[in-house]
């Protein structure tokens, strides 16, 4: 080991710090207006293909066979987990 720790690269100037910076407001509207605009295309498109009831029945069908098929996902993860910690203890 190195008894002897000198410092290779020595700083030329004193770096800012973030105290020291200009107090200007960070500008994000242009981001915050084109965010804005996206979910409001995306609400009114959803209000206009899904007003229908009969899309309402077929929507409810797909929603619960998703959280169905969700449901079946972590049970078969949490059965392949505990056989496999059960090999690994034997």
């Amino acid at each position: 080991m190195v008894d002897n720790i000198v410092p290779t690269i020595t700083p030329q100037s004193r770096t800012r710090d973030v105290l020291d910076s200009p107090k200007t407001p960070p500008s994000f509207s242009p981001l915050i207006k084109e965010k804005d605009a996206l979910f409001d295309s995306l609400a009114n498109e959803e209000m206009i293909e899904g007003s229908g009831p009969e899309n309402a029945s077929l929507r409810a069908v797909f929603t619960g066979l998703l959280w169905f098929g969700y449901a079946v996902a972590v049970v078969v993860a949490i059965v392949l987990v505990w056989s496999a910690a059960k090999e690994l203890l034997k």
